[in-house]
């Protein structure tokens, strides 16, 4: 019987064989899968070589309302429908076939960071897309704004102011460095210290601002922050943020916040969140180094920190409008008794009712009300 099975099994095996390749072979689903070479596959459209943007230069300034050539080129070569370039969003040229060059005119798009793009149309294939980053700025330099000095008032020598604001007839000031930071309210025309609070002194003390009877203040590395009694000065919370603190101030119903950089932040005093980031530029470009702010009518103050320049700022655009060189304040003789290079201008207060403002430096002997001049 073994014999006769294995004639069998043998002779069924070459029928197999014979019939295999003209069985379709199933699929998981059950459907036929045909053979490798029973069709041939469909071409799905191919991507070109990315393209090259060889003007503007990477990071190039964009001026408002001035020209700003556009070049790429295509390592690929392959020809080209059309081209579209657009700046933040925004459609500002149609290229026709084959032309990779063109100058347009740039408009009144968001300020800082921007990013140019291109886009290329092939026929039967997928476009290309390219971008890269440029600098947009305002095509106007800021108006210089002079001053007079109104009054002259004590300021003592040995605070780092880092934070500053008037409120109802008293001063409020912020200072800085470790084992020397803290919050502190003045007597105007004395200078006398009339309540005073000290922070950690592993802390270094930065801006102050006071909003809804409460006084918050930042640190400067740590990113934590205090919010203390506009009265007492008792301490109620601590807030915590990502960047760094330098200067804080009341903007509507919240806070702005500068951390040293060209950017300022506005903050929810109700857990401190950002809210949103305005970049701060002038015809120049970016202005770094924003320290100690304050609002007036409208704009924001910030000084430039280890200068004598104060910038006039628009919250929403960003723009700096406005220069205040207050290089000639203190007398060459007063400089000259500064202990530090780092005792620099710092410090901005806006009286309402008199439409003056204070201003002083770091360890200053004195404490300046000045008048600006708009015209």
């Amino acid at each position: 019987m073994s014999g006769r099975l294995n004639r069998s099994g043998g002779l069924l095996t070459c029928l197999l064989v014979w019939w295999l390749p003209l069985l379709p072979v199933a699929c998981g689903n059950g459907k036929p899968k045909q053979a490798a070479n029973s069709a041939l596959p469909v071409e799905s459209p191919k991507q070109v070589k990315p393209v090259r943007i060889t003007a503007p230069e990477r990071s190039a300034r964009a001026v408002w309302h001035g020209p700003l050539e556009v070049a790429f080129e295509n390592s690929g070569g392959t020809p080209m429908d059309s081209a579209r370039v657009y700046l933040n969003g925004a459609l500002l040229h149609t290229m026709g076939k084959e032309v990779k060059r063109c100058t347009v005119t740039v408009p009144e798009t968001k300020i800082g960071s921007g990013a140019l793009r291109i886009e290329m149309f092939y026929p039967g294939r997928q476009p290309s897309v390219v971008s890269q980053p440029v600098m947009v700025v305002p095509d106007k330099a800021p108006v210089r704004y002079g001053y007079e000095v109104v009054n002259k008032f004590p300021h003592d020598p040995k605070a780092y102011t880092q934070g500053l604001f008037y409120l109802d007839g008293f001063l409020y000031e912020g200072t800085g460095q470790y084992g020397a930071s803290g919050i502190r309210k003045t007597e105007l025309r004395s200078g006398k210290v009339l309540n005073s609070l000290s922070i950690d002194p592993k802390l270094f003390g930065e801006g102050i601002a006071a909003l809804h009877g409460k006084i918050y203040q930042l640190t400067w590395t740590s990113g934590k922050g205090f919010v203390y009694d506009l009265n007492t000065f008792s301490p109620e919370a601590t807030f915590t943020y990502q960047t760094q603190g330098w200067g804080l101030a009341t903007y509507n119903d919240g806070l702005l916040l500068s951390d040293g950089s060209h950017r300022l932040y506005r903050i929810n005093p109700a857990g401190f969140g950002v809210t949103g980031t305005t970049e701060v530029c002038d015809h120049n470009g970016p202005v770094a180094n924003l320290n100690e702010l304050e609002v007036i009518e409208g704009l924001v103050w910030a000084n430039v920190w280890m200068s004598d320049r104060i910038v006039l700022i628009d919250p929403e655009s960003g723009v700096v409008k406005a220069d205040l060189d207050l290089s000639g304040i203190l007398t060459a003789a007063e400089r000259r008794r500064l202990d530090d290079s780092d005792d620099v201008l710092n410090g901005i207060a806006w009286n309402p009712e008199t439409g003056t403002v204070f201003v002083t430096g770091k360890r200053w002997p004195y404490l300046f009300e000045i008048k600006v001049n708009t015209r």
